[in-house]
């Protein structure tokens, strides 16, 4: 009896050890990934035109592929951050809920013609400007 545990174990320990062996071994070699310089160059053209002419969220689309195409360019990524930016303050300037949660213009009755308008708001007060001397450095 002592003699089959220690026999058992192993031939358990090999079988299992041949069925995880070619998952360990595919792992080990991944396919590499070969980067398309050309692609992601063409994809920052792309996406830098449509910046400019504001449609962030078409450079978006763009700077994403070129990402796809060399994702260790950092200019890509650069890019693609900055669309992503971009789209979503164009997205907070239109929802002026975001911009100003507190305020709704919804519900309120509009002051009636006759009615006194409320006061101007306060003309800030100038502070005296201090002259800044040379830091001579700490």
């Amino acid at each position: 009896m002592k003699n089959k545990i220690p026999g058992f174990i192993l031939v358990l320990f090999l079988l299992v050890s041949v069925a995880f062996l070619p998952r360990i071994a595919s792992a080990e070699n991944p396919k590499a990934i070969v980067p398309d310089k050309a692609r992601c160059g063409e994809m920052i053209r792309f996406g830098k035109q449509a910046y400019d002419r504001g449609k962030f969220l078409d450079a978006k689309s763009y700077f994403r592929q070129a990402v796809q195409a060399d994702s260790t360019s950092h200019v890509a990524w650069h890019y693609y951050d900055l669309s992503v930016v971009s789209a979503l303050a164009e997205k907070a300037n239109k929802d002026s809920d975001l911009l100003a949660p507190d305020v709704s213009e919804r519900g309120q009755v509009q002051p009636s013609s006759g009615a006194a308008s409320p006061p101007p708001p306060p003309k800030p007060v100038k502070k005296k400007s201090i002259p800044v001397e040379e830091d001579e450095g700490c």
